[in-house]
């Protein structure tokens, strides 16, 4: 690692821990290492007694209410507002804590994807969640898929306020796949005439081709409208894998004009990096460049409220449209 680079890792409730190699402080190393120690030795980690040690990057956009009224060992019951005429209600881990097992659990690895998606809702996921509801007609009839759900609130949004006719979400953690189905028991009475499935997904080409040829997505129409994915290029080793995912979802269905919705903060140049990789890899994809929606537009604009939130200029949520290359129509010579 060259000296000076900056290491960052998306950790559990919106932490980022870090530092420039060199520059710390031996008091702030020695608590980053007490921090380390805890999860090692499987205790339950109380992030709060760690905060001056941590770059805090979770902040509440307040596009959705939200009302805790449920708490149990370890988790608790969020009711989220979606619209005057839909709430949802998600399964998370209790506030500012979490349970490791591992150091492994807090990291990609071979085995089974990271768990911090199932920790808290993401500012990025709610974000996601509110322009999909925002734009319900979309989504009438279509099959929509999600990557790295975490706890599904864009997806189980979209199974509530429309009338899609299959939503799917995805995570590559086992434990992740279970919060996704117990959220979706929960919501089950919202969603009508749709069909709503949490299934695990390895972003592998194995992987990818495995979950195709099992999936119920092939059973009810045969192809992916919508790709849904929010705040998944967190870590620079997931880069390649998510575009192989994405590029793959993409052109399963030569004949149907998928897009994916990608909603991402910036984080350490992310944004460029990832759709420079994406260009590496699926060449057959084009992206629309990083946006903030429209509807989005006036949270994004009052500066003064969103620092109140704690949330800065590269942490705010964008969006990017990924879609199929549209191929160019041969001349006619006569």
């Amino acid at each position: 690692m060259a000296s000076g680079e900056v290491v960052h890792q998306r950790g559990a409730e919106g932490v980022e821990c870090g530092g420039k190699e060199g520059s710390t402080s031996s008091a702030t190393s020695r608590r980053r290492w007490d921090l380390l120690r805890s999860v090692l030795l499987k205790k339950e980690v109380d992030l709060r007694e760690y905060a001056d040690i941590t770059t805090r990057t979770l902040a509440d956009l307040q596009l959705f209410s939200k009302e805790k009224i449920e708490s149990g060992d370890g988790y608790v019951k969020v009711r989220y507002g979606v619209s005057n005429a839909c709430s949802l209600t998600l399964k998370q881990s209790e506030e500012q804590k979490l349970k490791v097992k591992s150091l492994s659990e807090l990291r990609t690895r071979e085995s089974d994807a990271d768990r911090t998606g199932i920790v808290t809702v993401w500012p990025s996921e709610e974000a996601l969640g509110y322009v999909c509801s925002k734009r319900a007609g979309a989504f009438e009839g279509k099959v929509v898929v999600e990557v790295g759900s975490g706890l599904g609130l864009a997806g189980l949004a979209i199974a509530a306020t429309t009338k899609a006719k299959l939503v799917v979400l995805t995570d590559g953690n086992s434990d992740a796949v279970s919060r996704l189905r117990e959220n979706i028991a929960l919501n089950a009475a919202k969603f009508g005439d749709t069909v709503v499935r949490a299934e695990k997904l390895d972003w592998s080409d194995a992987g990818l081709r495995t979950w195709w040829d099992e999936t119920s997505v092939a059973e009810l129409g045969g192809g992916v409208d919508h790709v849904l994915c929010a705040d998944c290029i967190y870590h620079k080793e997931l880069f390649r894998p998510l575009s192989g995912c994405l590029d793959f979802l993409l052109t399963r269905d030569q004949q149907r004009g998928t897009e994916c919705w990608l909603m991402c903060p910036n984080r350490h140049g992310g944004h460029s990096l990832f759709l420079q990789v994406l260009g590496e890899t699926a060449e057959d994809v084009e992206d629309s460049g990083w946006t903030i929606p429209p509807e989005l537009g006036d949270h994004h604009h009052q500066k003064t409220t969103r620092e109140s939130r704690g949330l800065e200029e590269a942490s705010y949520p964008r969006l990017c449209v990924l879609a199929k290359k549209k191929e160019k129509k041969k001349k006619k010579h006569y």
